[in-house]
């Protein structure tokens, strides 16, 4: 059976991707008057680059070309590109998004907007979802009726899939279920960082901002790459990303000065050329 405190650590998963995404969307709303057309372009991004085209490439790494598929069975090689395939479709997408999107909103409140558009939508989907999908599962194995659920029809490569899908939720430490649970708060702020990163490097107009965000991004998924492959335990993961989410409160707050150096919005010149130096 699925522990009750594994459970429970669902249901607080669950409670505090909602929390996390709706405080945040109505704090900045309410005292910064954030656009929702820019955290609908967040949303906008996440799902298009990250769920659509980035899914689409995985397909053809992973599965439809043998070289990359033989390749990427190396867990060192699969970490990197993973990290660099999403670092660089949800980043791109993000320059995107400034650059043709929000044409008109590309103030450092637009950036935040972005970010908990972008980490927002990602908590729903990652965190709310996998949490619900996880206490569906949980109390069908602890009513006895989670082999029932799937039919007499389903093939039997799936149902060794769902009987290791059920072995592993059963046997997972407690520990594993809290530290997953409450993962998505740094996750959300790093997002925030990352998407005032590549909104200065728009207004700048200095792409090599772009590059930092890429390779940030790129690093911190390195390493979850690295637990899904089995190379690192939860524990060291979530230590780096709790390292990672200070850091990105820092430059949240350290955004401000940025911005404020830049000269006002709208005396931006749109002629102006594009400095790839640091």
């Amino acid at each position: 059976m699925v522990s009750q405190g594994s459970i429970t650590a669902m249901i607080v998963q669950v409670i505090l991707g909602i929390v996390i995404s709706l405080s945040l969307l109505i704090y900045y709303r309410s005292k910064h008057k954030i656009s929702y057309r820019a955290v609908g372009v967040g949303i906008l991004i996440f799902i298009v680059f990250s769920q659509l085209l980035e899914q689409v490439l995985h397909t053809y790494m992973f599965s439809g070309n043998a070289t990359t598929s033989a390749w990427l069975k190396d867990p060192w090689m699969s970490a990197v590109y993973g990290g660099l395939a999403a670092a660089i479709f949800e980043n791109g997408g993000r320059w995107l998004g400034f650059s043709f999107l929000l044409k008109k909103r590309q103030e450092r409140k637009d950036g935040i907007a972005v970010g908990i558009g972008h980490g927002g939508i990602e908590v729903l989907i990652i965190s709310v979802g996998m949490g619900i999908l996880g206490l569906v599962l949980a109390a069908l194995i602890n009513a006895g009726t989670f082999e029932q659920a799937f039919g007499a029809q389903t093939p039997s490569e799936q149902i060794d899939l769902f009987q290791e899908l059920k072995d592993r939720m059963i046997h997972t430490p407690q520990s594993e279920y809290w530290l997953g649970a409450f993962e998505r708060i740094p996750a959300i702020f790093i997002q925030i960082a990352l998407s005032l990163t590549v909104l200065y490097g728009v207004r700048a107009r200095r792409a090599v901002y772009l590059l930092y965000a890429v390779l940030i991004h790129a690093l911190i998924d390195f390493f979850a790459g690295l637990y899904q492959t089995e190379m690192l335990p939860l524990w060291v993961i979530e230590c780096i990303l709790w390292a990672w989410g200070a850091g990105s409160v820092f430059v949240i707050v350290k955004s401000r000065e940025w911005f404020a150096k830049l000269p006002p919005f709208s005396e931006k010149r749109k002629g102006d050329p594009i400095d790839i130096q640091s």
